[in-house]
């Protein structure tokens, strides 16, 4: 993956957020956007005998114009909220027929975030480092 300060849907393709640890979510006010504070993995480093550790970095998640927000969230385990995977589907036009929407699904080890979106921006907010944890911890956060 290429390292860049921000992401957008056109890049959809190329990322994956399986095990990124989510420390907040940020809901829809009048900017209608749902947001994640993540700690993004960019890299796995693997030798073919061990995993040595990882490339992250603190990033905000942005999708912007969100309608139909469904939450099933269990929070019974203890530790930390990582996501198993994000997924879109059912490319469509905005009501308006102005803006091309997806429906996404966030699926986290404690349950599902789903939504419409026209929509996603991720920004990094500092640059990775290599980590031997896949989190960079609350006490890393870099808030914007």
């Amino acid at each position: 993956m290429t390292y860049r300060t921000i992401y957008s849907d056109v890049d959809f393709a190329e990322m994956g957020w399986h095990d990124a640890t989510v420390y907040s979510i940020t809901f829809p006010q009048a900017n209608f956007t749902i947001s994640f504070d993540i700690d993004y993995i960019f890299k796995w480093h693997r030798t073919q005998t061990e995993l040595r550790g990882w490339d992250v970095a603190p990033c905000t998640l942005e999708f912007q114009n969100i309608s139909d927000l469904k939450m099933s969230l269990d929070w019974q385990m203890q530790g930390d909220t990582t996501i198993l995977d994000i997924t879109r589907q059912n490319r469509q036009l905005s009501p308006n027929g102005k803006f091309v929407c997806w429906d996404y699904r966030v699926e986290l080890d404690v349950g599902v975030v789903s939504f419409t979106a026209t929509g996603f921006e991720q920004v990094v907010r500092t640059p990775s480092i290599f980590s031997e944890s896949q989190s960079l911890g609350r006490k890393n956060r870099v808030l914007e």
